[in-house]
């Protein structure tokens, strides 16, 4: 079941190098602490992350802020693993040693912790999307393990669409943001936001790209019925 969830704390095995590389440049969007811990020991004590697009993400993903993420000095091991993991709620492997990767997710079912292990099914029970990021607008798209090349082709087709839609998104979300309680009579969130989505002006200048038309058209709609008619 596909979720949203909030990321404390994560911690990626092998996350220095190839698609371990990859999932720590993808989770710096989203974790609020970030830890690498290499397979072999490592020159560096971060990995530096610059602002604008990660450079080893396949999806067209970027950083608004540079991040500089923290690699362990100790190198992973099945003896350390434990100290690792412990206050996690989501780990990645993309370690080679198979009985590493075994020892890791047997500690996250252990405490009942997220663990992916890239490339290993069996011992994975959290899987990772391709993904769009826009700013008032976020999709992942998988193929249920069946098939990575389609939902990554089907993520790229779906990216333009999802590009013209975030300027109705931003001007909605903004709407949204405002509706306080109570709400006037016979209104609820759902019905204030269909009545401007759905307004044929409103549609009309979206569909013109009239953004400037598009936002005064939403505004002038949410002041007749919240303020008005409040």
């Amino acid at each position: 079941m596909p979720l949203m969830i909030d990321l404390k704390r994560v911690v990626i095995f092998g996350g220095e190098r190839g698609e371990g590389l990859q999932k720590a440049e993808k989770l710096s969007l989203f974790a609020d602490e970030l830890l690498v811990v290499p397979e072999s020991p490592y020159p560096h004590r971060n990995i530096d992350l610059a602002a604008g697009r990660l450079p080893h993400v396949g999806e067209n993903l970027h950083r608004s802020t540079p991040r500089s993420i923290p690699v362990a000095a100790e190198p992973a091991s099945i003896l350390n693993a434990a100290r690792y993991i412990a206050g996690a709620n989501f780990v990645v492997s993309d370690l080679a040693d198979r009985a590493v990767n075994e020892r890791i997710a047997a500690l996250c079912e252990e405490s009942s912790t997220l663990c992916n292990v890239i490339d290993t099914r069996d011992l994975c029970n959290t899987w990772f999307m391709s993904l769009i990021d826009n700013p008032h607008l976020i999709a992942a798209v998988s193929s249920k393990g069946g098939c990575a090349y389609y939902a990554r082709q089907t993520r790229i087709e779906l990216e333009q669409e999802f590009a013209e839609r975030e300027p109705v998104a931003e001007i909605l979300t903004g709407i949204r943001d405002r509706l306080g309680n109570p709400l006037p009579a016979g209104h609820d969130r759902s019905s204030i936001l269909d009545s401007i989505y759905h307004d044929s002006d409103f549609r009309r200048a979206a569909a013109l790209a009239s953004w400037d038309t598009a936002r005064a058209r939403a505004e002038e709609i949410y002041e007749h019925i919240c303020i008005y008619t409040a």
